[in-house]
């Protein structure tokens, strides 16, 4: 009977547990919330890509824009443009009232406006940017703006001129516009020679730059060099396509204003 009486204390009364060792229903799960897995792969991931971007801060701006490309490209978006960069000491460039801040911009931020200006055009390989004593160098192959052996802008490149344009009408110096051709000899009534055809399309170029975009005249120098400056070899197709070329030349000689 003792042990009876130990059993029915221990049981409570009705023989239920006590209150105090029964679970309780509204006791939360053991570890976790399963969105928590989730939301810290996620925050895991978004550090990893800050902290690359951070490594990368304090590469050539033409450089990353050039890594973004690649990974926009990845992603399926539009490729950027392939650029190279001479090195030389960093100056400031004020580009006066039009340019997005209205602030002076060093030759790198001047070399992301270009680079932005062809990568939006998908122009992938079909440009370069180059950093020289003359100042900031935007090649362009001739095919892009001109057919074979032509002077006459084509259509799809008025859009890129167009993106040039905005840039050049806000900077404070003078814009070279130069003509290049390969070395192999002309045969057009319209073109005796190499001379008149690279003169023809600066002069294209410029025309458009000031017939169309309203860039004040005083601003752009038309030049013509033929075959005179090759930069690549003229005895294979590959080189004398990149010979044909029209240069924008924003000059970084102070002094040298409009």
């Amino acid at each position: 009977m003792a042990d009876d009486g130990f059993a029915q204390e221990e049981m409570g009364e009705g023989g239920a547990q006590p209150e105090e060792s029964r679970p309780r229903q509204d006791d939360p799960p053991e570890g976790a919330p399963l969105w928590m897995v989730t939301f810290g792969d996620m925050m895991s991931l978004l550090l990893c890509f800050f902290v690359l971007i951070v490594s990368f801060s304090s590469m050539d701006v033409v450089r990353y824009r050039s890594l973004v490309g690649s990974l926009r490209s990845a992603f399926g978006s539009q490729n950027t443009i392939q650029s190279k960069a001479i090195q030389s000491q960093t100056t400031a460039i004020s580009l006066g009232q039009n340019m997005p801040g209205n602030q002076s911009l060093t030759e790198e931020e001047l070399e992301n406006e270009l680079v932005a200006a062809v990568e939006q055009e998908g122009l992938t390989g079909e440009a370069t940017l180059n950093r020289t004593d003359r100042g900031i160098v935007l090649r362009v192959k001739g095919a892009v703006v001109f057919e074979q052996g032509g002077a006459d802008l084509l259509p799809e490149s008025m859009l890129l001129l167009a993106k040039v344009a905005q840039i050049a009408r806000a900077f404070p110096r003078k814009i070279y516009v130069e003509g290049h051709t390969d070395n192999l000899p002309l045969r057009s009534d319209a073109f005796p020679s190499n001379w008149e055809l690279s003169s023809a399309r600066a002069s294209a170029v410029v025309r458009y730059l000031t017939g169309m975009q309203h860039i004040t005249p005083e601003k752009l120098v038309a030049s013509g060099f033929a075959h005179t400056v090759p930069i690549a070899n003229n005895t294979t197709a590959a080189g004398r396509a990149k010979n044909r070329r029209v240069e924008f030349v924003f000059s970084g000689r102070p002094g040298d204003e409009p």
